[in-house]
């Protein structure tokens, strides 16, 4: 504890000095499906589609519209600043929601700012915080709809507070939609329990509320199904299921072959990536051993329910990667407090006390700093 106390200021220090690494972003032009976000914004702008070269698009609209939000005639440089600075906000919010979730499932307040201080501080996190990807959206809505849906739904009105995040995460990436099956779960959970105290007026005020959250979903996914099916769209996020069989899919979301829509082998043994600042970086056994470590720290735990719903969320968005035969380092980002906690059980288990975790933490903690002020430095001698 006296550790601790003496060390929180450098906690504090090494967060700040991670979120204004992160602004490097704003000084960077689009790249990849950066440009392609533009390019339907533009459409929007100007012509009112939503298309993509000429053709409607199906990729996910968060983006997009948030360009369009955010566009500024006179400067497209600033409308595009705004947009990297509007997601490291989120970024923020997120890390807030993580930080209330994990003290709401009974962390400790010194073991949960450990695990928001390592989040922060993560090379993936920090190149990734004000990029114009979904990333920022994901992990903001992610932490909150966990945050609320943690507590034992009490009052219809509390549908809400978990099925509007949900319902932009399966909007802003399609594979969150895996989180089905737990908002499935304690909405029908709610609706039991209604039906046997004969309360059907809860019954029917939960039904219309859920519909009215995942209404904009019902007409998104109409959309998508009806340009998918007429129309001959060459870069969709439904490619890969259209042209690959589902088993090769999985081998690639897996990792045991290259995706041919990617540079480089992704799944298991790029799991590493997310942990060590090194490009590119694929390692079967070290990835094996991490996935181990933190599937073993929840199933020591497996007795709270608190601590088995996130691990099972974990692993369900984990496979629907796999499904979806991708596994970037930026895609587990969403999930990063997780893992950590995961790791942390582990410590726990093997009976280390925190104070070893926190004192290993910080070191971690100050690496991944130290190595974000060299390419800091790096880019700036280059400007």
């Amino acid at each position: 504890m006296k550790f601790f106390n003496h060390t929180k200021y450098l906690i504090y220090t090494l967060f700040l000095i991670s979120l204004l690494s992160s602004l490097r972003n704003l000084f960077f032009p689009l790249v990849s499906d950066e440009l392609q976000y533009a390019a339907i914004a533009k459409s929007i702008i100007e012509k009112g589609e939503y298309s993509l070269e000429g053709i409607p698009s199906t990729f996910t609209p968060t983006l997009p519209f948030l360009i369009v939000l955010f566009y500024s005639k006179a400067s497209p440089f600033i409308g595009f600043a705004a947009v990297k600075f509007f997601n490291l906000l989120l970024m923020v919010i997120g890390l807030r929601f993580a930080y209330l979730f994990l003290k709401k499932i009974n962390v400790s307040p010194n073991i949960s700012l450990i695990i928001i201080m390592l989040t922060a501080v993560n090379n993936v996190f920090v190149t990734w915080t004000s990029a114009v990807y979904p990333e920022a959206i994901l992990f903001c809505f992610f932490w909150i709809f966990m945050f609320y849906i943690i507590d034992e739904i009490k009052s219809s009105k509390q549908v809400f507070y978990f099925l509007v995040p949900f319902s932009i995460l399966v909007i802003t990436r399609y594979l969150y939609g895996v989180c089905f099956f737990i908002v499935g779960y304690f909405i029908s959970d709610f609706l039991i329990k209604s039906f046997k105290k004969r309360d059907y007026k809860s019954v029917y005020k939960v039904l219309i509320y859920s519909f009215i959250c995942i209404l904009p979903l019902i007409i998104w996914f109409k959309y998508v199904y009806f340009v998918e099916r007429v129309t001959d769209i060459e870069q969709s996020y439904f490619t890969r299921f259209k042209q690959n069989d589902i088993f090769y899919n999985i081998k690639a979301g897996l990792g045991i072959v290259k995706h041919d829509e990617v540079n480089r082998i992704n799944g298991i043994p790029a799991f590493i990536s997310l942990f060590l600042p090194v490009t590119g970086l694929r390692n079967w056994i070290v990835s094996i051993i991490l996935i181990l470590a933190f599937c073993f720290g929840y199933i020591s735990k497996w007795k709270v329910k608190e601590y088995r719903l996130i691990f099972i969320t974990i692993i369900l968005i984990m496979l629907g990667l796999v499904f979806a035969g991708t596994g970037f380092s930026r895609y587990w980002l969403v999930l990063l407090p997780g893992y950590w906690l995961g790791f942390y059980f582990c410590f726990d288990y093997l009976k280390i006390k925190d104070n070893y975790f926190e004192k290993i933490s910080l070191l971690l903690a100050i690496i991944y700093v130290i190595n974000e002020l060299r390419l800091d430095y790096l880019i700036v001698s280059k400007l």
